[in-house]
């Protein structure tokens, strides 16, 4: 049997490959950024960290995804 139409010329998206994480940083409120542990650089400013998503990030789908 044939898909539906929207199952079929649906755009699907590639899922974030790196899950966010906080750890090892911390927030300055001095500053008003975060902010390494170690060596109290801006976390910006690592090229292996991956900043939390935000509403603009995420992805319409149409359903409510709460909870999942």
């Amino acid at each position: 049997m044939k898909e539906h139409i929207l199952k079929e010329k649906a755009f699907t998206y590639d899922l974030p490959r790196t899950l966010p994480t906080m750890e090892g940083y911390e927030f300055n409120d001095e500053k008003g950024y975060w902010v390494n542990q170690t060596n109290s650089q801006p976390c910006i400013e690592d090229p292996l960290f991956a900043a939390p998503r935000t509403k603009k990030a995420d992805i319409e789908t149409g359903e409510d995804r709460k909870g999942e």
